[in-house]
């Protein structure tokens, strides 16, 4: 293809868009102008010249403007990313998107750097096997891995190729629905409802009537980064006819990694609940005796102070703090409980008992039925209760008196 000198000048070609004409001392000739976008938002430009007429010059450009709807180019353009780089793409964006809280970013920083990276990370997406990446996985079965770390390793690699896959990076993900065969499953998230029993007593008995209104509120169904982040507006006590009731309001979470406070995990998660009863009287009490926290150490305190604080100093608990308090019951009865296994026994309690499904769902904020229904764990007198009533149904004709 002969040069364009640059005081050559290009002419548009009427009813041919993005085909040029210019004069060169051979003669005319014809050459094209592309703009386009990339998988990466960024505007390029595709320009070739020296074509002998305009319908050599049109079919090359058809020819190109197809491979760039088809994400050829992309592609061409970014053989060569490496798994390190594209997690830093898809890393910021999140970020910047808030799709990613800081927690999440925390967990997938620590698992990438730690077990991706090492095997993966200055490799391209495009020369990755399907072969040598479930290698890998299988490598991490046989020293041992339990299957939820290795899920997440995995969760993580998929993200990124499935990501390449929709931008055009990679023409396909060759690592889609790899196995995780062999590896140790995790132990049900299970509480019976006698050892339940006993852990609320003891919680009762044991622990100040403050830090015993942690354990209720937890074991209402509340994550753990929703208790800690309540404040002093999140709760509006009134009456309806003689009955009163406390509307709680969940809309902001505390984690390390946010200890002033953040979103909440999802949409579904900002969420209202009601409660009465002797409730009621413990939250009036968690209110009034925060105050007084306040008034001992000299702090101020407003309707967006934290609700749960240290005695000591005033400052918001820590967000891992519910954990130390069930610690503190474990001792006295013997019973592990922690803050995730109240919420999944609300859920599992709420299901067997027949309560509204969509109630239950909302109250939890879930997203979706299918997640409470994940929640719920087989209890022994929930087993026992279904054979009793499923006993006569099954059975009651093949029985008869023995003579």
């Amino acid at each position: 293809m002969a040069k364009v000198a640059k005081s050559e000048k290009w002419k548009p070609m009427k009813r041919h868009p993005n085909v040029y004409e210019y004069q060169t001392q051979r003669g005319k000739k014809y050459g094209i102008r592309f703009t386009y976008y990339d998988a990466e938002h960024k505007r390029r430009e595709y320009k070739k010249s020296g074509f002998q007429d305009w319908q050599e010059a049109e079919v090359t450009l058809h020819k190109f403007q197809k491979n760039v709807d088809d994400g050829f180019m992309n592609t061409l353009a970014n053989h060569r990313t490496t798994v390190t780089a594209y997690y830093e793409k898809i890393r910021k964006r999140s970020v910047e998107i808030g799709k990613w809280r800081p927690a999440t970013v925390a967990q997938k920083d620590m698992y990438f750097k730690k077990h991706l990276q090492p095997a993966f990370g200055e490799r391209p997406l495009v020369d990755i096997s399907r072969q040598e990446y479930q290698h890998f996985i299988d490598k991490y079965v046989k020293a041992g891995y339990a299957y939820n770390t290795i899920n997440t390793i995995n969760s993580i690699m998929q993200i990124i190729m499935n990501t390449a896959d929709r931008n055009d990076v990679i023409v396909k993900n060759r690592l889609a629905n790899i196995a995780i065969e062999g590896a140790k499953r995790p132990k049900p998230a299970k509480l019976e409802p006698e050892d339940y029993q006993k852990f609320m007593q003891a919680a009762r008995e044991y622990l100040p009537k403050y830090w015993y209104t942690v354990v209720c509120l937890l074991a209402l169904g509340a994550r753990r980064e929703e208790v800690v982040g309540l404040r002093y507006k999140s709760l509006k006590f009134f009456k309806q006819g003689d009955q009163e009731i406390c509307e709680i309001t969940y809309d902001m979470g505390r984690t390390r990694f946010e200890q002033k406070g953040g979103k909440l995990k999802n949409y579904s998660s900002y969420r209202t609940n009601y409660v009465t009863g002797e409730f009621v009287d413990l939250l009036k009490f968690c209110r009034q005796y925060s105050k007084n926290i306040c008034a001992q150490v000299g702090c101020v305190w407003s309707e967006d102070s934290f609700l749960f604080l240290m005695e000591l100093d005033g400052r918001p608990i820590h967000p891992e703090y519910p954990n130390k308090i069930l610690k503190q019951v474990e001792r006295a009865c013997g019973i592990h409980v922690y803050p995730h296994l109240l919420r999944h026994y609300f859920a599992t309690m709420a299901r067997s008992l027949n309560y509204s499904p969509t109630d239950t769902m909302h109250w939890l904020g879930h997203a979706s039925l299918s997640m409470t229904d994940s929640y719920t764990r087989q209890t022994k007198q929930g087993a026992l209760k279904l054979i009793n009533e499923m006993n006569p149904t099954l059975f009651n004709n093949y029985h008869s008196d023995d003579k």
